[in-house]
């Protein structure tokens, strides 16, 4: 079983990968601008086009201040404050991954409208009405304690704030052998149905809920990300290892079979605070 500081550690999408590409590129650190990151900086499904879809349903202006839970490498919170001027505090509990997503923030110049510190979701160690967003994309499926995650999200929020986030659905028909597997293989801590969501977030205190399917375009996306993933073979197996990047594609591939089978899917989540 591999554990969540394990896994994000070595995800293929991570700063080396990243400078890799940019010098692939023919580009320098010096002069970088925050578009020069974005194709390979968002460590979500989806790219620029799924961001686009939460900052939709989010409604930010340049007075926002948002939370990004689980902010990984930071794209989506570069990308939100450099398309509408806000301020963009990034959460994520790997350590490694939060001094890299300043690193990059830094080097195209969003160091005083972006930020990032290590902790856990489910603590959220933040003022309470600090926030007007919070955020989040596939990353709540690695907590476990979804009670607290959600309770401290509505803390952070301000009066009539929203909370706009992606995360893994199960169906009725994804087995326990199925959760194991996606358990062991991809730190899934906690995979819920769209009901039990409901429950968590209205119990937190949220007073309306919208929600949008995303199996169908996870379906078709996804295969081409395993091919990303896939590409990085070499990189990956030289920094991680080649046994544990071998057993990260397999996992990611029983996954993509139990997106197609319909036993797990995507959805977006779009909460609204009194």
């Amino acid at each position: 079983m591999v554990d969540l500081l394990t896994f994000v550690n070595e995800h293929p999408i991570n700063e080396s990968s990243i400078k890799a590409a940019l010098v692939r590129e023919g580009k320098q650190i010096e002069g970088l601008v925050p578009s020069d990151l974005f194709p390979y900086d968002q460590d979500h499904y989806g790219g620029l086009k799924a961001v686009e879809e939460l900052a939709e349903k989010a409604q930010f202006s340049a007075k926002s201040m948002v939370l990004d839970v689980c902010s990984g490498m930071g794209g989506p919170a570069r990308y939100i404050s450099e398309r509408y001027g806000c301020c963009v505090l990034g959460l994520d509990i790997n350590k490694t991954r939060t001094l890299s997503a300043a690193r990059l923030t830094r080097w195209v110049g969003l160091e005083n409208t972006v930020s990032f510190i290590c902790g856990d979701a489910s603590l959220i160690p933040l003022a309470e009405n600090n926030f007007t967003h919070v955020v989040s994309q596939e990353g709540f499926l690695h907590i476990l304690d979804k009670e607290s995650l959600f309770r401290n999200c509505r803390k952070v929020l301000r009066p009539k704030g929203r909370m706009v986030f992606t995360d893994w659905v199960a169906a009725s028909t994804l087995s326990n052998r199925d959760q194991v597997i996606l358990r062991d293989g991809m730190a899934a801590l906690g995979v819920h149905t769209e009901g039990e969501y409901r429950n968590y977030i209205v119990g937190a205190g949220f007073n309306s809920l919208e929600t949008e399917d995303l199996s169908s375009w996870w379906a078709k996306i996804l295969p081409e990300r395993y091919k990303m993933y896939q590409s990085k073979s070499k990189e990956a197996g030289e920094a991680f290892g080649l046994s544990r990047f071998e057993e990260f594609i397999e996992a990611y591939r029983i996954f993509i079979q139990l997106i197609e089978a319909g036993k797990l899917g995507g959805m977006r989540f779009t909460a609204y605070s009194s």
